[in-house]
């Protein structure tokens, strides 16, 4: 197994159990939710930065992604609004990633670009719902990319975590996997909310 696989297998459990909590929970533990999201901005980030100083010496670069995912984390624990546009502009970046990645198509850098900023955005102007809708389609994607490996024939999660712009699978699995991401998203969507006015009427009872 190389540095890569390893890389991605190792985060693979991580991915299922923050994936779970996050898709489901999102809204309930905001603050977990940022600190995901920014650890998981910030180790991207810091693992393109450790690859490009370290001319591809796997090991830099996993030291690099984990600094930057604890700086990432205490920015957006640190800085609210920071973090709420990270978490609709991760959801917009997971959505086009997913689209394009479940029919096997390409991804066009403008929509890569434009989706993630423009989601962030809306986060900003409309918390509540975003942040529900961003952390359970991103809790959703953390998922299927932590089973990945264990569905899709052997392969390993790194592709997901260390590349995710990369052209995915094409056919049955693609579209599967698009669609299974799709569904478990919007579950958890519904769980929220749901939730969310459990916890609005329990108070409204108690006054």
């Amino acid at each position: 197994m190389n540095d890569y696989a390893w890389a991605g297998q190792a985060s693979a459990l991580f991915a299922i159990v923050a994936g779970i909590l996050t898709c489901f929970w999102g809204y309930r533990i905001l603050k977990f939710s940022l600190a995901i999201i920014g650890f998981i901005v910030g180790a991207y980030g810091g693992w393109e930065i450790g690859l490009s100083l370290a001319h591809g010496s796997t090991g830099i670069a996993l030291v690099c992604a984990g600094i930057g995912g604890l700086i990432g984390a205490v920015l957006c624990l640190w800085v609210y609004f920071l973090g709420v546009f990270l978490l609709g502009a991760t959801a917009g970046g997971v959505i086009a990633a997913a689209l394009f990645s479940g029919t096997g198509q390409q991804i066009q850098p403008i929509i890569f670009l434009v989706l993630p900023i423009g989601f962030g955005v809306i986060a900003l102007l409309a918390q509540k719902f975003m942040i529900i809708l961003s952390t359970a389609f991103s809790g959703s994607y953390l998922i299927m990319a932590g089973v990945w490996p264990f569905v899709a024939g052997g392969q390993n999660a790194s592709q997901v975590w260390l590349h995710p712009a990369q052209k995915g699978p094409s056919g049955t699995l693609g579209y599967g996997a698009l669609a299974l991401w799709i569904v478990l998203a919007l579950v958890g969507v519904s769980f929220q909310f749901r939730a969310s006015r459990r916890k609005v009427e329990t108070k409204t009872e108690q006054k």
